[in-house]
């Protein structure tokens, strides 16, 4: 479960489970009881009626006077029962009918027994008591049906069910209302930075929430930390070009020098000075390929190819090539101006050598990825050639100007930025075709065209 929102809500909502089952069945019980207690307590209050009722008469005996006793124990089954022994004579209310109540064994004077029985299927609850009068023990029983409570109990314990089980969706709905108001800040930065990533903002906006406030401070540090660290980097390339062109310069001299003078070794040393300079040159290449995007880059590919295309047209001024051009004026580069520069001016100058007249040049974006289509009309490439030429240092004609480094540039930043690539013939003008595709985003897979 990796959304906040997510385990936020699953905590309330067990949590409240929890509660509620608690409170569902703590409220049964409490009802329950004080329903027992108040009818305990009026056959506690009856019981002393009864014995009241109870008296000695002296022609026939103890008998019990029924206009002492409430009405309803006269009616048959009405639900209150009573039974009273004085001695082994027994009397009972006319409720009971042919029934008894069932007694415990062995109880003593004053003591109060309350028990909940069941009577064919019926809740009975049996109160008894044993009383001294006139020198004799007179033992009371009575019992009440609380069949009707059970069920008023019963239909308050579903109510209640119902009713937690809405107010438990109406607290949900405001617990996930409350969190996602809670989270607003989160997803406004998360918006932002996108949006930073995409070019449209150079850093992230301050914040008023106190606890996000550190994570938007922390990135704006990194992303200048990056910045700082790729323009060090690179002024530290460039010194070196700087640096070891000269020295090399005289090394070459000395080199010539010997062969001038007729020493063998001249030519050994010129071919391992040259293998140098060519690696130097190559490893300076890559270090000035910046990779995945600083965030705010945003460079966009129609301005950067006019320069390109103008300059190129003035290196092969004598082939007059028509550059057509298929770029949309909002389609941009997401990541650096150089890595661009390198990309296309390899892929244009590669086409402007093969070529006879004609090259066109298309580059489209949508949501996910941006896609680069540059053709030639030139001779092409045979399909088992195509794999040798993105291999670095492969060149397919040795009598074409140029170190055969191009392709192996263009598939090391196509690298860098988790892109893929794919030479053809090129159905509408008959030369080679070079299409690339860069995700907008890092980390997203682009299919294999």
């Amino acid at each position: 479960m990796r959304s906040i929102q997510a385990r936020l809500n699953f905590g309330f909502v067990l949590v409240t489970l929890i509660l509620f089952v608690v409170l569902w069945l703590g409220q049964g019980w409490f009802l329950r009881q004080m329903a027992y207690d108040f009818v305990s307590a009026r056959l506690a209050s009856d019981a002393y009626t009864l014995l009241r009722a109870v008296d000695m008469d002296i022609g026939s005996g103890w008998r019990l006077d029924p206009d002492k006793t409430s009405s309803v124990y006269e009616q048959p089954m009405s639900g209150h029962y009573f039974q009273v022994a004085v001695d082994d004579k027994w009397f009972f209310s006319r409720s009971l009918w042919d029934a008894k109540i069932p007694l415990s064994d062995h109880q003593d004077v004053g003591e109060e027994r309350i028990r909940l029985l069941d009577m064919n299927g019926a809740p009975w609850l049996v109160y008894e008591n044993k009383f001294m009068k006139q020198g004799r023990a007179i033992r009371v029983a009575l019992a009440e049906d609380v069949s009707f409570i059970e069920a008023s109990l019963a239909q308050l314990t579903w109510l209640f069910a119902g009713v937690g089980g809405v107010l438990l969706l109406v607290l949900l709905a405001v617990q996930v209302w409350v969190i996602r108001q809670g989270l607003s800040s989160l997803k406004a930065v998360r918006h932002e930075i996108a949006q930073l990533k995409s070019g449209h903002i150079r850093q992230l906006p301050a914040v008023e929430t106190k606890e996000i406030e550190p994570l938007v401070t922390e990135i704006n540090y990194l992303v200048q930390s990056m910045e700082m660290r790729l323009q060090r980097s690179r002024n530290a390339v460039g010194n070196l070009a700087h640096a070891s062109k000269t020295p090399l310069t005289v090394i070459d001299r000395q080199i010539e020098a010997l062969i001038e003078a007729g020493y063998s070794q001249g030519k050994d040393m010129q071919e391992q000075s040259s293998r140098l300079r060519g690696m130097m040159e190559r490893e300076l290449t890559r270090a000035r390929i910046a990779g995945a995007a600083l965030p705010g880059q945003r460079i966009y590919i129609q301005e950067e190819l006019e320069k390109l295309v103008r300059t190129l047209k003035a290196i092969y001024r004598e082939k007059a090539i028509d550059f057509r051009l298929d770029v949309s004026a909002t389609t941009y580069f997401p990541g650096e101006r150089d890595d661009l520069v390198e990309l296309m001016g390899n892929l244009l100058d590669n086409a402007s050598k093969w070529t006879k007249s004609q090259i066109s040049i298309v580059a489209r974006m949508d949501d996910e990825s941006l896609e680069l289509i540059v053709a030639d009309d030139g001779p092409g490439v045979a399909p088992e050639d195509l794999e040798r030429l993105m291999n670095r240092g492969e060149r397919l004609d040795e009598e074409t100007s140029g170190h055969g480094l191009g392709m192996s540039i263009i598939s090391e930043i196509i690298r860098q930025y988790q892109g893929t690539c794919k030479l053809s013939h090129s159905a509408t003008l008959g030369g080679l075709q070079v299409q690339v595709i860069l995700p907008r985003q890092l980390d997203m897979d682009v299919a294999e065209v």
